[in-house]
């Protein structure tokens, strides 16, 4: 089972019944467990089989959905930890597929009704088939991130964007070229302003790499936290993006123990990020 760490925000609350509604918000832990970055109130479950479910409203709507993913660990890009899920109540985009940039591409599977119909979607000349991430920032516009393994310590990372609904997609630049540790987390806050986290390597982290430039140019988050966490590996989850706000979790851990996570939090649609303990999720063992 998935490891669930949900974040208590105000930002599923919007300013109108028309706004766009956030989806739940998966990414993954330093030691590569998917967990929950955001519950929206929706989810996705998978049987014995491998067949996957979606449910909306705390399980009030429930959908099946026609993938089938791998249990048995031996279909290279078709398992849980392999597959990126974004489910709202108006946009539920999964991606899946081990995908070599020819013969076998990446797949979106699409419902912008709650399960009720489904569309499919072929990534042709799209990498990727470990960690995946995707998203929406409206009914239209979305983001996706591909992963696979490099060898020991490295990895590869490929983005992309779509501007019709998840019916094609074009690649953006990456950070390759700066740093290619394990990506655990992604998110975009419009076309323009996107962030990649990445498993803590050389030193306690978090490396947060962002662009402001829709991916021409990548950056280090600048990331300033109370001295008391120093002693702590930090790993950036997936930002949950909301308007203008936003709030980043980081996830603590100490000699293999999740210890809980930290937020960063946004009002300028990502630009400026600060330590904000209101938020705060520790152990007692702190």
């Amino acid at each position: 089972m998935a490891a669930m760490l949900a974040a208590c925000t105000n930002l599923n609350a919007q300013s109108s019944d028309t706004a766009f509604k956030p989806g739940t918000i998966y990414s993954y832990s330093s030691n590569g467990e998917q967990v929950v970055a955001h519950d929206a109130g929706n989810a996705y479950s998978m049987d014995e089989n491998g067949n996957v479910s979606v449910s909306y409203r705390d399980e009030k709507v429930e959908a099946q959905t026609s993938l089938k993913l791998d249990t048995t660990g031996t279909v290279l890009g078709m398992g849980r930890a392999d597959t990126g899920f974004y489910i709202s109540e108006d946009k539920t985009a999964i991606v899946y597929g081990f995908a070599d940039g020819k013969s076998s591409p990446l797949h979106v599977l699409i419902s912008d009704d709650m399960g009720e119909s489904w569309n499919n979607y072929t990534i042709e000349g799209a990498m990727g088939y470990d960690a995946k991430f995707i998203g929406f920032t409206d009914k239209q516009n979305g983001w996706m991130v591909s992963g696979g393994s490099a060898g020991v310590g490295r990895s590869l990372n490929f983005v992309y964007q779509t501007s019709d609904g998840g019916k094609t997609w074009k690649e953006l630049g990456n950070p390759n070229d700066l740093y290619a540790e394990r990506l655990t987390g992604a998110g975009f806050a419009s076309k323009d302003i996107g962030f990649l986290g990445f498993r803590y390597y050389e030193d306690n982290g978090p490396v947060i790499y962002w662009t402001k430039d829709s991916g021409q140019t990548w950056e280090k988050l600048a990331v300033s936290l109370p001295e008391t966490f120093n002693e702590y590996q930090k790993t950036p989850l997936s930002p949950i993006l909301g308007g203008k706000e936003g709030l980043y979790p980081i996830l603590l851990s100490k000699e293999g123990n999740t210890i809980g996570t930290i937020y960063l939090s946004s009002k300028d649609n990502g630009l400026k990020w600060t330590y904000d303990s209101s938020y705060d999720h520790l152990s007692d063992s702190k």
